[in-house]
């Protein structure tokens, strides 16, 4: 058990190390946050409209519409702007909270993969290094990729990234950390 969380607590810093510099420094996720200078004018208009928090696809045709309203409305919209708002009502710069849930996130994650690693029943590294970017990959799928194909993020490549690097450094870690043989 000491294996099992030790390393859940030095894939939880790897994990959060890599998160922070794909999002903090050097940031390879600008792309998905970048600056306007109508920012302020965006967030009045957007305020005035008194909509509530949520995330709101503008593009597409009113539920309440038939259904051959609403095919009417997606060619009238065919070709036009779109966009996806994440609005919120109140900004807050408190990340204390949001960091520790990150790294608890991140502990589960870890533990989670050395699980799998003592499942495996051939324990070399390449198939260490295979289950690690496994998961990885999934979890790129899952999310990231599946919005990109409707949403079009642009920091796609940056999410790719997130699924590979610091899974292959799980993977190395965890095969020197798990036993290779299962009593």
């Amino acid at each position: 058990m000491k294996q099992k969380l030790l390393f859940s607590l030095i894939g939880a810093i790897v994990i959060f190390a890599w998160q922070f510099l794909s999002y903090a420094m050097p940031n390879f996720h600008k792309s998905a946050s970048r600056y306007t200078p109508a920012q302020d004018s965006i967030l009045n208009m957007v305020e005035k409209q008194g909509i509530k928090e949520g995330m709101y696809f503008l593009g597409q045709p009113d539920p309440s519409l038939s259904r051959a309203e609403q095919q009417a409305s997606m060619e009238k919209m065919d070709g036009k702007p779109w966009a996806v708002i994440n609005y919120h009502e109140t900004n807050t710069m408190s990340m204390a909270m949001n960091m520790s849930r990150g790294l608890l996130v991140c502990f589960v994650i870890s533990f989670l993969l050395f699980w799998l690693f003592l499942q495996q029943k051939n324990p070399v590294l390449m198939n260490r290094l295979y289950l690690s970017l496994a998961v990885g990959i999934i979890g790129f799928f899952f999310v990231p990729y599946t919005s990109f194909i409707w949403y079009k993020a642009p920091d796609i490549f940056a999410h790719f990234a997130d699924a590979i690097v610091p899974w292959v450094i799980l993977g190395f870690i965890g095969h020197k950390m798990a036993p290779l043989q299962r009593n």
